[in-house]
């Protein structure tokens, strides 16, 4: 399927304000579904500088660095992508084989490598017992408990649309049975990482069953040996598939934003956010 997909993302500021060094994560990750064909980026007022990046988790950012004063900022990003309707969630094998079962004890090697998205041990009471009761449903089975956490927050919990704001903690979210997708995906986290899992944070874009809008959306990765990292999604109740394209992973929510930076000067702000697709016509699957 090819997809146009339009990232609107607008500020207006009370008085003149002078831009400081912004990080744009809008640039979908290449992860074997998600082909970009063409892009294209505006940026008002024009950036003297603009760096292109690539991330520690695979992802390509944007770093801009500005001069002089506006009351006005806007980020206007296009894209055709081919997307891969195939992809089949479950299609790998974890190794070693007693990584199958949880807790989750890493090959040492490995877990230097993931050790900044594996928590210690200091999860509140409450998300170990979480976490604990949804590892007794799934017998100590890795994959039967991500997907059984997924569904239990999906069944259990009240969405809440929230555009702006900090995630709550894990334990909020537990105790308020409510929360946006991001407050969510870091109560799985850390219910994950109470067993040992590594996760890490992802947002993005999820284009939903029906083909009826696009959202800016947030969801965990966690890493299985033998498969490396595997999205699900609480929010949805499910692992991720082909309707998820990420943008920016990261080990804390503040590190994966898909845009990031500050002004200076004494003015109020204010943020639009318009997101829109629509499926490209034959004619240009055809070219």
């Amino acid at each position: 399927m090819l997809l146009n997909i339009r990232h609107l993302t607008q500020y207006t500021y009370s008085q003149p304000v002078i831009l400081g060094p912004h990080s744009l994560r809008l640039t979908p990750r290449p992860d074997g579904s998600v082909d970009i064909i063409e892009r294209d980026l505006k940026i008002i007022p024009e950036p003297v500088d603009i760096k292109v990046n690539l991330e520690s988790d695979g992802s390509l950012s944007h770093w801009l660095r500005f001069e002089g004063e506006t009351k006005f900022f806007s980020i206007e990003s296009k894209m055709l992508i081919r997307l891969d309707l195939n992809k089949n969630p479950f299609d790998f094998l974890i190794d070693p084989p007693t990584c199958s079962n949880l807790p989750m004890k890493y090959p040492p090697e490995l877990l230097r490598e993931l050790r900044s998205f594996v928590l210690q041990d200091n999860a509140a009471p409450a998300v170990r017992g979480l976490a604990f009761n949804i590892l007794g449903l799934a017998q100590n089975q890795t994959v039967d408990f991500l997907i059984k956490l997924a569904q239990y927050m999906k069944q259990e919990f009240v969405y809440e649309l929230r555009h702006t704001g900090s995630p709550y903690k894990p334990q909020d979210t537990l105790n308020f049975r409510k929360g946006s997708c991001r407050d969510w995906a870091v109560l799985y986290m850390a219910a994950c990482q109470t067993l040992g899992l590594a996760a890490r944070f992802v947002s993005g874009y999820y284009i939903d069953e029906n083909l009826q809008g696009l959202h800016l959306h947030a969801w965990v990765e966690v890493y299985l040996p033998g498969a490396g990292w595997r999205g699900f999604d609480p929010s949805l109740g499910l692992a991720c598939y082909s309707r998820h394209i990420a943008l920016a992973t990261a080990a804390a929510p503040s590190q994966a934003a898909p845009v990031q930076g500050t002004f200076k000067g004494d003015a109020q702000s204010n943020m639009n956010l318009e997101l829109q697709y629509e499926i490209a016509q034959a004619s240009v699957a055809a070219a």
